[in-house]
C-alpha cells in the first residue's frame, strides 16, 4: 500500500501530501472506487480522514456506470496505430464501466480557497477536501497557500458562497462537461435560500472565456437573477465563513456522468427553444439546411489542418455547412448544434457542442494522429447515444507541441469515412 500511496505523492503538486487528504462528507466515503488507476489503496489510506465542517445538502446526479460501444469505423493511413487505439478503447471501456460516484452538493465552513484547493487547518495540521478536485488532474492542481494559514481577503458572513470551477475550466469542453453541470447546484442552494443573492465563484481566466462562462451561466438560470458571479484570482487566498460545492460529475478523459450532461442538454436546450423555434421557420424553404457541419478551428489555435481547403472543398460538395463556433454567442452555438444530423469536426473544445445534438445524430472526429488518440468524444457520443467515428491523420513538423501540432487528412480517406456514416 505504502508504494502505491507514494505512486499517488509523486503526481501530486510540491506541497501536497496524500496525508493531507480528507473526504469532504460521510457521504462520500462508500463511493470511492476505481476512478484513476491506484486509487484504491489511496483511498483504503483516507477512509479514516473525514472533514467535521462538512455535510452533503442533497444528491444532484446518482451513481452511474455505463458501456461505451465500439467507433463505428477508425479511418487514417496508420492501420497499426488505428489497432493500438480501438484496443485501448476496449480496455478503457472493460476497466471503466462503473464504479463512478454519485455528485454530491455539499456545505462546509471555515475554509480557504487558494488556487484551485480548498483547505484548512485542523489542529496545526493541513487538511484538504479531496472531492472539490479530481486525481486525474493532480498536475494541473494550483496550490496556493498551503505552507502557512494565509488570507489575502476575507469573504463576509452575510454572503451566500457556491464554487463552480475545476482545472479545466479555462477550456470551453471541459466547462461544458466537468463544471456547467454542476451549477444544477445552485437550484438546490436557491430553495435554501429564497430571495438570497447567492454569490458564484469561478476560477478567473481569460476575459473571453471568463464572459462565455458569465453568460452560459445566465442562459441556465434564466429569469432568477439574484445571483453575481465572481472570477477570483487564483494567486490569492480567500477566507471563507461558509461554502456550497458540488462533487465532480465526471472523471477525465473516459468518464462522464450521463444524468450531468442531460442536465446541461434540458435546461439549455429549453432556454434557446424560441430562437430554435425561429430558426426552423427561418429554414422551410431549406429543410436541410444546417443538418450537417463541418466544425473548423481558428488557427491561432493550433492543431489546425494543412491541407484545409481540400478538405473544405470535399465536405461542401457533400452539403456540409462550415462554421467556427467561436464566432457565435453561447445560444447560437446550441441552436445550430442542436439543428445538426451529422457533425464532422476538428478534434477542440468546440465538437463539446455536440451534447446539444440528438440522440443518434452521426459524430466524425478529425483526429491530428493516431498518436494522439484522446477518448474524450468517443466516451462523450457513448454517454448521448450518438454513433461515434474518427479519421486520423498526419501531424506536420512545424511545431513540436503535440496538442498544437498542424496536421493533414488524405482527401480520398475523409470521403470513405463519410461515405460510412
Amino acid at each position: 500500500m505504502a508504494r502505491q500511496v507514494a505512486a499517488a505523492s509523486a503526481l501530486l503538486p510540491a506541497g501536497i501530501d496524500p496525508d493531507c487528504l480528507v473526504f469532504s462528507c460521510a457521504e462520500a466515503v462508500p463511493q470511492a472506487g476505481i476512478t484513476f488507476a491506484g486509487a484504491d489503496d489511496l483511498y483504503a489510506s483516507m477512509r479514516g480522514r473525514v472533514c467535521g465542517r462538512t455535510r452533503a445538502v442533497t444528491t444532484l446526479f446518482p451513481a452511474y456506470a455505463y458501456r461505451r460501444p465500439a467507433p463505428k469505423r477508425l479511418t487514417g493511413p496508420d492501420p497499426a496505430g488505428i489497432e493500438a487505439v480501438a484496443r485501448w478503447y476496449g480496455e478503457l471501456d472493460d476497466t471503466y464501466r462503473g464504479g463512478f460516484p454519485a455528485t454530491l452538493l455539499c456545505e462546509t465552513r471555515d475554509v480557504r480557497l487558494g488556487g484551485n484547493v480548498v483547505h484548512y487547518r485542523e489542529g496545526g495540521s493541513l487538511r484538504i477536501l479531496y472531492e472539490t478536485h479530481r486525481l486525474s488532474d493532480a498536475g494541473m492542481i494550483e496550490a496556493i497557500g498551503l505552507d502557512r494559514d494565509r488570507v489575502d481577503e476575507h469573504f463576509g458572513d452575510e454572503g451566500v458562497y457556491f464554487l463552480l470551477g475545476s482545472v479545466g475550466s479555462f477550456n470551453y469542453g471541459h466547462w461544458l462537461v466537468d463544471d456547467l453541470p454542476r451549477l444544477e447546484g445552485f437550484f438546490a442552494i436557491r430553495r435554501l435560500h429564497p430571495g438570497r443573492e447567492i454569490t458564484i465563484l469561478l476560477p478567473g481566466y481569460d476575459p473571453q472565456m471568463d464572459e462565455v462562462r458569465r453568460r452560459m451561466i445566465a442562459l441556465t438560470l434564466g429569469r432568477d437573477t439574484r445571483w453575481r458571479a465572481v472570477f477570483y484570482d487564483r494567486s490569492q487566498v480567500y477566507a471563507l465563513p461558509h461554502l456550497y460545492f458540488a462533487t465532480p460529475c465526471s472523471q477525465e478523459p473516459f468518464g462522464a456522468s450521463p444524468q450531468a450532461v442531460a442536465a446541461v442538454r434540458r435546461r439549455l436546450l429549453g432556454r434557446t427553444r424560441f430562437a430554435r423555434a425561429e430558426m426552423a421557420l427561418r429554414t422551410m424553404g431549406a429543410p436541410e439546411r444546417g443538418r450537417r457541419l463541418f466544425v473548423d478551428r481558428a488557427g491561432s489555435r493550433g492543431r489546425t489542418l494543412v491541407n484545409r481547403p481540400e478538405v473544405v472543398a470535399a465536405l461542401e460538395r457533400r452539403g456540409f455547412e462550415v462554421i467556427d463556433p467561436e464566432q457565435f454567442s453561447p445560444r447560437q452555438q446550441i441552436v445550430r448544434f442542436a439543428r445538426a444530423r451529422v457533425v464532422v469536426g476538428l478534434a477542440g473544445a468546440a465538437m463539446t457542442n455536440t451534447i446539444f445534438c440528438p440522440p443518434g445524430a452521426k459524430i466524425l472526429t478529425v483526429v491530428p494522429d493516431s498518436g494522439w488518440s484522446d477518448p474524450f468524444f468517443w466516451n462523450l457520443a457513448s454517454v448521448c447515444g450518438q454513433p461515434y467515428s474518427a479519421l486520423f491523420g498526419r501531424w506536420s513538423e512545424r511545431e513540436d507541441v503535440a496538442a498544437r501540432r498542424d496536421f493533414s487528412v488524405a482527401v480520398p480517406d475523409l470521403e470513405a469515412a463519410l461515405d460510412a456514416l
